[in-house]
């Protein structure tokens, strides 16, 4: 990271050295009629002390600006918050800090894979900027790990060549019961790639549930049935590993339905990755009751099929996956960029210090 000192977050709350937060000192003038350098002072000690344990801090820029009789420091940082340490939380923490101290917070805004702070403090009826901070997740090369999963697999054994070209680990979601899905997952699995089954499962828009397909559980089918459509579905992919939905905003909101299909992953060793198609999933909850390893999907990858827009979601999935570590992006095998674009990204996501990995990796 550099040869910046990093600075260690006491038990208590001495001054900072004057290294990290510099005094201004003001000069005086007869024209000014007040000074806002202790309050500022104030402020800006007790955000920097708010910093997580080993952050790097750097002044950036600082100056002394004046308006109508108000004199006042204004300072900016560059900050790398360490690895493990969630970036919402910490900007959470340092507003918390700056109110404490009598600080206003006038914008929070991401900026690349980071997050932007001003804040000011108040004088009169106006709220007067004094500290910028720029936020930036720290991420040792080669730690951040994204994985990708390519939907709607099973209507051509193109598809294995397709997903085989990205050249690094890729999960096939293949659904059930297409004119290829068995020697596509026998193919796939034959070739390392991994093999999930992409369940459908029902939509909460009745219109759309005959595009559900076949091997589909819907709710109003009774646990025995569901269980009984889950083993079949399983049964015709060889090699399969794990789960997905397809569709199934309405299937992932319902206990009951979780609970059956759950019941035959946990007798298989098999784990299931939320599409979170919907915003009241309880997948978690229910994976976690039966005792089935899961995970989120992070990003989609291409609900805009256009390249550019593909890219951009790729690179939001690099985002995602440097600031938490992991991060889980599903596209589909036949739209048609959407392989294209990552194979073509490869090298620049990975030299953003994210590894390519298997879904399985990720699960918990």
């Amino acid at each position: 990271m550099g040869s910046h000192k990093r600075v260690e977050r006491p038990a208590i709350r001495p001054p900072l050295t004057p290294a990290l937060t510099p005094r201004l000192t003001l000069p005086p003038s007869p024209r000014v009629q007040a000074d806002l350098a202790p309050q500022d002072e104030l402020l800006r000690g007790r955000v920097l002390e708010g910093l997580p344990r080993g952050s790097e801090v750097r002044l950036a820029d600082r100056e002394v600006r004046s308006a109508e009789g108000v004199r006042w420091p204004w300072a900016a940082y560059r900050i790398r918050i360490p690895a493990g340490h969630h970036l919402k939380v910490v900007v959470g923490a340092l507003v918390h800090e700056a109110e404490q101290s009598g600080g206003v917070l006038l914008a929070s805004r991401p900026e690349g894979t980071g997050q932007v702070l001003e804040f000011g403090v108040e004088h009169g009826s106006r709220v007067l900027p004094v500290l910028r901070l720029y936020l930036v997740p720290e991420v040792r090369s080669g730690t951040a790990a994204l994985a990708i999963i390519l939907d709607d697999a099973g209507q051509n054994l193109q598809e294995l060549e397709r997903a085989l070209s990205i050249g690094r680990p890729v999960a096939l979601a293949i659904l059930p019961g297409l004119p290829h899905s068995t020697e596509l997952a026998r193919r796939a699995s034959q070739a390392g790639l991994e093999v999930l089954l992409h369940l459908p499962m029902e939509p909460e828009d009745p219109a759309k549930r005959p595009l559900m397909g076949p091997g589909g559980v819907t709710a109003e089918m009774p646990e025995e049935e569901i269980v009984r459509i889950v083993r079949e579905d399983l049964d015709a992919l060889p090699g399969v590993v794990g789960v997905n939905n397809h569709m199934g905003s309405q299937g992932t909101s319902n206990a009951r339905v979780l609970r059956a299909v759950m019941q035959v992953l946990r007798e298989r060793g098999l784990f299931f990755v939320d599409s979170r198609t919907g915003a009241r999933s309880l997948v978690r909850q229910v994976a976690a009751e039966v005792g089935v390893p899961t995970a989120s999907r992070s990003v989609f990858l291409d609900n805009e099929p256009d390249p550019e827009a593909i890219r951009r979601q790729v690179l939001r999935a690099v985002e995602v996956a440097r600031m938490h570590g992991e991060a889980i992006a599903i596209g589909h095998v036949n739209r048609p960029h959407t392989v294209e674009v990552l194979r073509e990204m490869v090298k620049e996501i990975e030299a953003a210090g994210v590894r390519l990995v298997p879904v399985r990796t990720l699960v918990r």
